[in-house]
């Protein structure tokens, strides 16, 4: 018989094919939503639609990612994530396929919104970084990162693949290409997709259900503690949005040419990985709570000083740091899921938390293009992310220090 520190050691070998599975899953679909901004100018020239109207499929499309991420993120907690993401992946190559015929807005709406967004993106995201998260008691907090960190990669390697299609061959071409290349290299990984050890399973039965509304031995309830989490989520995010929407522009309105502008993105991506993959490793140290304070006051302080500077240069270093916080948030907000939620009921919260944090992001962008229409400047938008990011720190210290008050027996992470 295999010794019960061989066994561990086995499984967390496993786990760490399960981290790159969903690192390549989550980032094929997160790049392949975020590629929409290369298809927007050649669908708007073929069909004569407003560019507003067009990118209203890109807001419909993160809607559903983040309202079908509660419903994915409970049937994941109920039954398993591998059916769910072959359907996502089945679902997203023949979406793609899909847009390559279109005709109409409605269709344009439709496909992005129920097939990219609600039944592909949705049952990727949150039933994968659940699974990776119960895999490890070590390392957790670093696999999560690194899982995430395929996200930002996604962000960079699809999009930059689907210019290249376009301009050779033409958009709805890309899109064919786009939808086989899906299928071939998602559907056959979803057959390395497994539950994590303890989470056997379950033969179709839901696991023994557990009081979402009370502590049960931890220092806060499951509903507790993602009802604060999801209010945190909504001004965290509100910050983080108004740089990765608004400092591009804001670049180009002080007189920076296009292609530098467009560069501020990538820099706040190549932080973005970083700090995802930092704010992992920190949390096995620090825990979850911690890590985010430090990546969210991080984020906080750099929004402020994006409203004063208007050089290439100090744009550049802002965007770099700033997507160190800004990629360190998500990681932890899954980390203190995991830490502090028992397995068969953190689907749930983490759907719920990510989909509130899907709305600070819709308020962030619109509000931030709001105040620079009133003001014909980014001065107030970039101020505005000052106020908010601090309220969500206060949140979250608040949280920190509600738990660490807790007696030693109750303050202690869930096991998995």
């Amino acid at each position: 018989m295999m010794a019960t520190g061989d066994t561990e050691v086995t499984e967390e070998r496993y786990g760490w094919v399960m981290v790159g599975v969903a690192a390549v899953v989550v980032g094929t679909g997160f790049g392949t939503l975020w590629s929409f901004p290369i298809f927007l100018k050649p669908l708007s020239e073929e069909f004569g639609w407003l560019r507003g109207e067009t990118s209203l499929a890109y807001a419909i499309a993160t809607f559903f990612i983040g309202a079908m991420g509660i419903v994915m993120g409970d049937l994941a907690d109920r039954f398993s994530a591998r059916p769910l993401v072959l359907m996502g992946a089945i679902v997203l190559g023949a979406s793609q396929l899909l847009l390559g015929q279109i005709q109409s807005l409605w269709q344009l709406y439709t496909i992005y919104g129920v097939g990219v967004g609600g039944l592909a993106i949705s049952a990727f995201y949150v039933p994968l970084v659940t699974n990776v998260g119960f895999w490890f008691e070590r390392n957790k907090g670093l696999a999560i990162g690194i899982m995430l960190g395929g996200q930002v990669a996604g962000a960079a390697v699809v999009p930059f693949v689907v210019r290249i299609l376009i301009s050779n061959l033409g958009w709805r071409e890309t899109y064919v290409i786009m939808g086989v290349a899906i299928w071939l290299l998602l559907i056959p990984l979803t057959i390395l997709i497994r539950r994590p050890p303890g989470h056997g399973e379950s033969g179709g039965k839901a696991p023994a259900p557990r009081d979402w509304t009370r502590a049960e031995g931890g220092a806060i309830s499951p509903a507790r503690l993602t009802t604060v989490l999801s209010v945190a989520i909504v001004f965290c995010c509100v910050c983080m949005a108004i740089p990765l929407i608004h400092a591009v522009s804001k670049a180009s309105d002080a007189g920076i040419d296009a292609e530098s502008s467009a560069a501020i993105l990538s820099l706040i991506m190549i932080g973005g990985f970083v700090g995802r993959v930092g704010a992992g490793k920190v949390s096995d140290h620090i825990g979850g709570l911690r890590t985010l304070l430090l990546a969210a006051g991080t984020q906080t302080v750099m929004v402020f000083w994006f409203s004063q500077f208007d050089g290439m240069v100090g744009l550049y270093v802002l965007a770099l740091v700033f997507g160190v916080g800004y990629g360190g948030v998500m990681p932890s907000y899954a980390i203190i899921i995991r830490e502090y939620i028992p397995a068969n009921l953190s689907g749930r919260a983490l759907g719920i938390v990510y989909f509130l944090g899907n709305v600070g992001m819709g308020l962030g962008g619109y509000f931030g293009g709001l105040l620079f229409d009133l003001s014909g400047a980014y001065t107030l938008t970039f101020a505005l992310g000052v106020p908010v990011g601090v309220i969500n720190l206060m949140i979250i210290a608040t949280l920190w220090r509600f738990i660490r008050a807790q007696p030693p027996c109750q303050a202690a992470p869930q096991p998995a």
